[in-house]
């Protein structure tokens, strides 16, 4: 994993921060109560998923399948001083 992505990672403990959604997240993105739960799932317990993550703005991706839904999800996020933010979310059709 990059340097700079553990570095990030390792300023907050994923599984019992507060993770907040930002405006293109909770407003643009049509989420129901179902896909806002697979979100925080898809951050507390899902891989880094390097290729989408860009250091220049400093945002890591997470992606986590559900096996029940058959769908990836993709949450990119920004770490704050206190909390995580969802900048977006992309969902996806089967395993990726």
């Amino acid at each position: 994993m990059n340097l700079w992505i553990l570095e990030i990672t390792n300023k907050l403990n994923r599984t019992n921060t507060d993770i907040l959604f930002g405006d293109h997240a909770a407003k643009d993105k049509n989420l129901n109560q179902e896909d806002v739960e697979n979100v925080i799932k898809t951050i507390q317990f899902g891989k880094v998923e390097e290729s989408k993550s860009t250091e220049e703005n400093k945002r890591v991706c997470f992606k986590k399948y559900f096996k029940t839904t058959e769908e990836t999800y993709f949450a990119i996020v920004k770490y704050e001083a206190e909390f995580i933010k969802v900048v977006t979310v992309i969902k996806k059709k089967g395993k990726y």
